[in-house]
C-alpha cells in the first residue's frame, strides 16, 4: 500500500484544496451574488453534460482502463495505436451528438419549459460543455492508466473549481454579466483537457498511430463486447447518478429553485467522496495489473483496507456536516430549510456506498464484468421511477430518499455477487468499531449547547468532534493504514 497511500495522500491534498474552494463557490459566493434559478442552471448543465459526455464516449473509457496494460507491456511507445482509435471514437460521439440532439430540443423544452425556463433558453451550452467533458473524461482515463493520479485529481478537482471561482470574480467585478458568466462556464474542462495534451505529448505518451497493432489484432475480439458491455453499465451508471437533479427542474414545484438546493446538499455530501475518488484513480490501474496476473490475495487486501478507510473518512466527515448542517442552513436563508433533512438521507446513501469499498472496480476489471452492466441495469431501473415518484409526492426531498433506496439495493446486491464468485467481502471488526466510535463522538458533541453566532458553533463543534473522533480511531488503531501515517508524521515533526 505503500505507492497507493503516497498518491493517495497527494490526490487528497488537491481534492480537499478543490473542494474548501469549491465550499467558498457554493456555500458563499453562489448564494450572495447569484439566484437561486441561476445556481439551478449550472448545476443541471453540469449533469446533462456529465450524461451525454458519457454517451460520447462510445465505450472508450472502459478500453482505456482494462486493455491499456497489455498495450503499455507489449509494445514501444511509438507503436501504441490505442490513443488514435480512442480519440476517433470519442471524436465520433461528439459529432453524433451535434447531428442527434437537435431532433430532441422540443421534448426538453416541454419538459422543462414550466418550471424551469432558464434551462431551455441555455440548452445550447450543452454542447460545448459535453465536447470538452468528453474529451477530459478521456485523458483522465489514460492518467490513470499512465498511474499519474495526481494530474488528473488535480485538473478535475482543483483547476475545474479555481476556473470556477475566476469566472465569479469576474461577474462579481462586473467585468462579465451573467450570459458571459455561463457561456464561460461551459467550456471550463477545455483547459485541463489542453494540459492533458501538453504533459502527455511532452512524455510521449500520447502518440497517433493509425496503423493497427498486432497487440489491436489479437485483442479486437474482446474488446469490443467488453467495450459494449461497459459502455452500457457506465450508461445506466451516469443516468442513475444525475436523474435527480434532472427530474427536480422538471418535476418538483420549485424547478431550478429547488435543483440549487439539492445541489447544495449534494455539495456537502460529497465532501465525504474526496478519499473514494483519490483511491479509486490509484488502484484502478493496480486492480487491473492484479487481474492480469491473478493475484486474487492482493485484490482481496485492497477490498478490505479500502472499504475501511472509506468509511473512517467518510464517518468523519459526515459527523462534522451533520453537526453544522443547521448554521449552514441558517446562514444561507429561509429557501435552503430542508437542507439539513437532505444532507441527513444523502449521506446515509453514500456512507453505504462508501463503506462496500471498490466494488465496481473488482467486478469491472474481472472475467465477470458483464455484471457491472446488469448491476447498473438494476440501479437505473430503481433509480428513474423511485425519484419521479418520490419528486411528486415529496419535492425536493425526493430523490434523497430515493437515492438511498436504490443505493442500499444495489450495493447488496454487488456484495453478494462478488462473495459467491470471488469469496470476498470488505467488512470486519474494524468497521463495525469505526461505526460505534463516529456515533458515540457525534452524539456527545451533538448535545454541546449551542450560541446565536453561528461561526463560533461550527468552529467549537468542529474541533471537538474531530479532535475526539481523531483520538478514539487512532487510540484503538481501528486501520493500520491511517495509524501507520499518523506515526510517519509524528516521526518526520519529532512530536
Amino acid at each position: 500500500m505503500g505507492e497507493v497511500r503516497r498518491q493517495s495522500i497527494l490526490s487528497s491534498i488537491f481534492i480537499y484544496i478543490g473542494f474548501a474552494i469549491g465550499a467558498i463557490n457554493i456555500l458563499v459566493l453562489f448564494p450572495k451574488y447569484f439566484s437561486a434559478e441561476q445556481i439551478g442552471l449550472t448545476r443541471i448543465i453540469l449533469d446533462v453534460a456529465l450524461l451525454f459526455a458519457t454517451a460520447c464516449t462510445l465505450g472508450s473509457i472502459p478500453i482505456t482502463i482494462k486493455f491499456y496494460p497489455f498495450y503499455n507491456t507489449f509494445l514501444e511507445k511509438k507503436d501504441n495505436d490505442l490513443p488514435f482509435y480512442t480519440i476517433l471514437l470519442c471524436l465520433t460521439g461528439v459529432l453524433l451528438m451535434f447531428i442527434i440532439l437537435p431532433f430532441f430540443e422540443s421534448t426538453i423544452i416541454k419538459k422543462f419549459g414550466a418550471r424551469s425556463p432558464l434551462f431551455v433558453d441555455y440548452f445550447y451550452l450543452v454542447y460545448p460543455f459535453t465536447a470538452c467533458l468528453t474529451f477530459f473524461y478521456l485523458f483522465e482515463a489514460y492518467s490513470w492508466s499512465l498511474k499519474k493520479t495526481v494530474l488528473s485529481n488535480a485538473l478535475k478537482e482543483f483547476a475545474f473549481r479555481i476556473i470556477t471561482t475566476a469566472l465569479i470574480v469576474l461577474f462579481i467585478s462586473g467585468i462579465i454579466n451573467f450570459p458571459s458568466f455561463i457561456n464561460l462556464y461551459s467550456y471550463i474542462f477545455g483547459i485541463p483537457v489542453l494540459i492533458f495534451i501538453f504533459s502527455f505529448t511532452k512524455s510521449n505518451n500520447l502518440p497517433i498511430q493509425p496503423k493497427p497493432s498486432h497487440v489491436t489484432r489479437r485483442l479486437l475480439g474482446k474488446m469490443l463486447p467488453f467495450a459494449g458491455f461497459i459502455f452500457g453499465g457506465s450508461m445506466l451508471n451516469i443516468i442513475a447518478r444525475t436523474n435527480d437533479t434532472i427530474i427536480i427542474a422538471s418535476q418538483s414545484a420549485g424547478g431550478l429553485a429547488d435543483a440549487a438546493v439539492f445541489t447544495i446538499a449534494t455539495y456537502l455530501v460529497t465532501v465525504m467522496e474526496v478519499p473514494q475518488r483519490s483511491l479509486v484513480s490509484i488502484t484502478t490501474p493496480v486492480i487491473a495489473e492484479a487481474w492480469r496476473s491473478k493475484d486474487l490475495i492482493k485484490i482481496d487486501r485492497l477490498y478490505k483496507k479500502t472499504s475501511l478507510n472509506l468509511l473512517i473518512i467518510g464517518l468523519g466527515i459526515f459527523g462534522l456536516v451533520l453537526l453544522n448542517v443547521d448554521d449552514a442552513t441558517k446562514f444561507l436563508g429561509p429557501e435552503y430549510i430542508l437542507l439539513g433533512s437532505i444532507v441527513l438521507v444523502s449521506g446515509i446513501a453514500k456512507l453505504i456506498d462508501l463503506a462496500t469499498g471498490l466494488n465496481t472496480q473488482i467486478l469491472l476489471l474481472s472475467k465477470f464484468w458483464r455484471l457491472e452492466f446488469f448491476t447498473n441495469m438494476l440501479l437505473v431501473g430503481l433509480s428513474i421511477p423511485l425519484n419521479y415518484w418520490l419528486t411528486k409526492k415529496f419535492n425536493v426531498l425526493g430523490p434523497a430518499y430515493g437515492n438511498l433506496i436504490a443505493l442500499s439495493v444495489f450495493n447488496a446486491i454487488r456484495l453478494g455477487l462478488i462473495y459467491k464468485k470471488f469469496g470476498m467481502q470488505p467488512f470486519s471488526k474494524s468497521n463495525l468499531l469505526a461505526l460505534m466510535i463516529g456515533t458515540v463522538s457525534f452524539a456527545i458533541v451533538f448535545v454541546i449547547p449551542v450560541t446565536e453566532n453561528i461561526f463560533i458553533n461550527v468552529a467549537i463543534r468542529s474541533i471537538i468532534f474531530c479532535g475526539l473522533y481523531g483520538l478514539l480511531i487512532l487510540k484503538f488503531k481501528v486501520s493500520s493504514d491511517i495509524h501507520g501515517l499518523v506515526e510517519i508524521i509524528r516521526s518526520k515533526f519529532k512530536w
